[in-house]
């Protein structure tokens, strides 16, 4: 139906058979030196001069569009606000404004409006997936009344409403860290005797070998040294892209378990780094901040040309060589499609198989899932984002 638009121009379907109707009479009463024909093809020039007046022109009115929020989670709501405003000094007819929403269009009614008045409409937008929501451009559609032209004139320019994947917090591994002998400090590090942070007035409680005697001296009140454990978790995460082991639901939820567990390393400032079969997501190759890396999760699809599991999981530990764990997200895989990219990581870090989606039988029951055990890794099966949470928050070290 676009395509048949495109072609026509600014004729509608009943224009373009009066036109071919008027040449075809023009044609054929000039040869045939009929009269009638004549009149009909100047019936019809006449029907397209005078629908050419109610098109052409610019119409007297301003449209701007808002979208709030411009970023939301699955399921959250959203909304978009269309203003019509009248600057001009004569009041303007009612007209219908096409409001394009991804592939759908939205027509909203726009009354006529008095001198320097406006009116607002406001309506919801599609949040039910992920995905990267085009909402605009808003067009005006001119036609005459006997509907055979017809011209879009576009006044707000395409706003985009980004429907994130659903995360959630979770803890950060209580073992899996590599020791930061060095590396910085804060207030917020636990209390520890790995490294030294600074020094403070002494507290009930404290390690007296750790009072500090020349500062003691010179304050005149107790100080002791504040030594913290800086040892921090660096966390990996591949993703499993490839089309066989997911259905629609279940690689949603994949999705969901990557974007929790790199949310919740920067939330608690925790070096990480991701990668999915067929493209690097965010590290040392792609370095990201917390939107950047939220869009790269909301454009992610399932691939049939996605690369094996060992060899992108060899790249992310060649190039991310400080990882202590590695959190594999992926599908209903056989294990013998898993063990070797098992054996390959686990001699590197940590290994964390997250399977993601499960079958279920009749009752409605999760079923046995496919994969128990694996040699040299943990192995989380989960069917729900807070299945997922709560298996990853009880594991220990």
């Amino acid at each position: 139906m676009n395509r048949v638009a495109a072609w026509l121009g600014p004729f509608t379907i009943t224009g373009a058979i009066v036109a071919l109707l008027g040449i075809v009479c023009y044609v054929a009463g000039w040869q045939l030196g009929w009269i009638e024909l004549m009149v009909v093809a100047a019936g019809c020039l006449a029907a397209l001069l005078i629908a050419v007046a109610f098109v052409v022109g610019r119409l007297a009115i301003d449209i701007e569009r808002s979208v709030d929020p411009g970023r939301v989670m699955v399921g959250e709501p959203a909304g978009a606000l269309l203003t019509a405003r009248n600057p001009g000094r004569r009041p303007t007819r009612s007209i219908v404004v096409d409001e394009h929403i991804g592939a759908s269009i939205i027509p909203v009614t726009v009354p006529g409006l008095a001198p320097n008045a406006d009116h607002r409409t406001f309506y919801q937008l599609p949040t039910e997936r992920r995905a990267r929501v085009r909402v605009g451009p808003a067009e005006v559609v001119r036609a005459d009344p006997l509907r055979l032209l017809r011209r879009r004139v576009g006044h707000a320019p395409a706003t985009d409403l980004w429907v994130h994947p659903r995360w959630a917090l979770v803890e950060a591994l209580p073992s899996g860290f590599a020791k930061d002998l060095e590396g910085p400090t804060s207030d917020a590090s636990p209390a520890g005797d790995i490294a030294f942070h600074a020094l403070r007035p002494y507290q009930l409680g404290d390690d007296r070998r750790h009072i500090h005697w020349m500062s003691t001296a010179r304050s005149g009140t107790l100080m002791v040294r504040h030594y913290v454990d800086n040892r921090r978790p660096t966390l990996a995460v591949l993703l499993d892209d490839a089309d066989a082991p997911y259905d629609d639901a279940s690689f949603e939820l994949a999705v969901e378990v990557v974007t929790s567990l790199v949310m919740s390393c920067m939330a608690l400032q925790l070096p990480i780094s991701a990668r999915s079969t067929t493209e690097w997501l965010m590290g040392r190759p792609r370095p990201q901040g917390r939107d950047s890396m939220l869009e790269t999760l909301t454009l992610v699809e399932r691939s049939r040309d996605a690369s094996s599991l060992v060899l992108a999981g060899a790249e992310l530990a060649r190039i991310e060589s400080a990882t202590s764990a590695i959190a594999v997200v992926t599908g209903r895989r056989p294990a013998g499609d898993l063990l070797p990219m098992v054996t390959h990581l686990r001699s590197r870090a940590r290994v964390i198989v997250i399977v993601a989606g499960g079958d279920r039988d009749d009752s409605g029951a999760p079923s046995d899932p496919p994969v128990r055990a694996l040699p040299g890794a943990t192995v989380l099966n989960v069917s729900t984002l807070d299945e997922f949470r709560a298996g990853w928050n009880g594991i220990r070290g």
